[in-house]
């Protein structure tokens, strides 16, 4: 088995344990872990400290595989690489790279832990695995460890700001074993791991009905919701304590410990914050397709443009707006801060037709790859970068649809 970096011998007796009990993490299934490497570490990725919580309740080190971004701060960059022996992902799409670095640490019987889902939930639903994923299983051809975080999305949702009182569980539910996959094609694959890994919080709370307490529940709901179902209004949710409302017709909502909204004053709502999303997420299709080349949602604030080059970020820009169209992110820069900043205009159109991968880092950072270049992208607090992400993705599906 690969060595264990000495900052994590470390910090595991002393931060790790504090932090496993700071947020009441409790382990469950851990008897079926193999007693050593190599093998995979996958799980639904619901909360920032995910990695956090499994790196400190195991007695082995994970080498997880990271974000590229993280990297391109000198500080990070050491911490990351030479002291955790994390391995870089250029997020949003494949990289030869990451998988020579996976490849690597197994061969020296390490363990890689990462999220399929590549990025944190932010409804609670789980996002199934692809056969890229699948692929990579069957190339590896190791025992793959899988975790369901129950109670995770519930303590501290992706949209919120403020954490809340309720267990979290880290639970084996399954260790699969070259075997159970030998000889099966890359769709039975993708089937048998999301068996285990698909992981729906609306469906465990359901169930379970466990209370999450906090006088903040719904601030930062704003997030998440970018469309009003009483008047279809983009960005007009705001938030307060255990309510939101619309700031354009008043529709007003209540968020309850079990995660279920309640319509106040004959307001239309939904059930769960899963249902909300996917009705917004059908609303914003049907936009799309109704649509002219127009800008569709109201300018939301600007506050941070990058340019990313292979070892740092560089700042473009603290000061400017940004839209969308049905086909292009929009921004209107009011000033650059680099002299290096490559746009002979203020007015910079990146046109979907040119971004090959995209995500959201945090809760308000837009990152994206465009011809061939990386920029990121942040808005003001509670203006939804979430509205832009999807936006891109249905135009994509709705593009892979005519194509067919």
């Amino acid at each position: 088995m690969s060595k264990t970096p000495w900052l994590i011998k470390l910090v595991r007796p002393t931060y790790g344990k504090w932090l496993l009990h700071h947020w009441g993490v409790k382990c469950e299934g851990y008897e079926k872990i193999p007693q050593k490497g190599p093998f995979l570490v996958i799980g639904n990725h619901t909360h920032t400290y995910d990695a956090m919580f499994l790196s400190a309740s195991t007695s082995f080190h994970i080498h997880w595989v990271m974000g590229a971004y993280l990297f391109k701060n000198r500080f990070l960059n050491y911490v990351f690489d030479s002291l955790i022996k994390g391995i870089p992902k250029q997020q949003g799409k494949p990289d030869i790279y990451t998988i020579r670095g996976i490849k690597k640490v197994l061969a020296e019987n390490g363990i890689v832990g990462f999220f399929p889902e590549g990025t944190r939930t932010w409804d609670g639903e789980s996002i199934p695995i692809n056969d890229a994923t699948a692929k990579l299983i069957r190339l590896f051809n190791v025992p793959v460890v899988i975790f369901q975080f129950e109670g995770a999305y519930a303590v501290r949702p992706r949209w919120s700001y403020q954490r809340r009182k309720g267990p979290l569980t880290l639970h084996v539910v399954k260790v699969l074993y070259p075997e159970d996959f030998k000889g099966e094609s890359v769709g039975y694959i993708s089937k048998l791991v999301n068996s285990y890994l698909v992981h729906s919080y609306e469906s465990w709370q359901q169930k379970n009905q466990i209370p999450y307490l906090s006088d903040t529940m719904a601030e930062g709901i704003e997030n998440i919701f970018y469309t009003c179902p009483s008047c279809s209004q983009f960005s007009t949710i705001v938030s307060s304590g255990k309510n939101f409302e619309c700031s354009s017709c008043h529709s007003k909502w209540a968020l309850n410990e079990f995660d279920e909204i309640h319509a106040l004053e004959n307001s239309p709502s939904f059930p769960s914050i899963a249902t909300w999303h996917q009705w917004e997420r059908t609303e914003l299709e049907q936009l799309i397709l109704t649509h002219d080349h127009t800008p569709l949602f109201q300018e939301d604030e600007g506050v941070l443009f990058q340019y990313a080059t292979s070892k740092q970020l560089i700042l473009l820009s603290k000061d400017f707006k940004l839209t969308a169209t049905r086909d292009a992110f929009i921004l209107n820069v009011i000033s650059f801060r680099d002299k290096l900043a490559h746009f002979d205009k203020k007015e910079i159109i990146f046109e979907f037709k040119n971004i090959t991968s995209i995500i959201i880092n945090a809760k308000s950072t837009l990152e994206f790859s465009y011809m061939k270049k990386i920029y990121r992208v942040r808005i003001k607090q509670n203006q939804s970068i979430l509205k832009y992400m999807e936006l891109y993705q249905i135009q994509q599906s709705l593009n892979l649809k005519e194509s067919v």
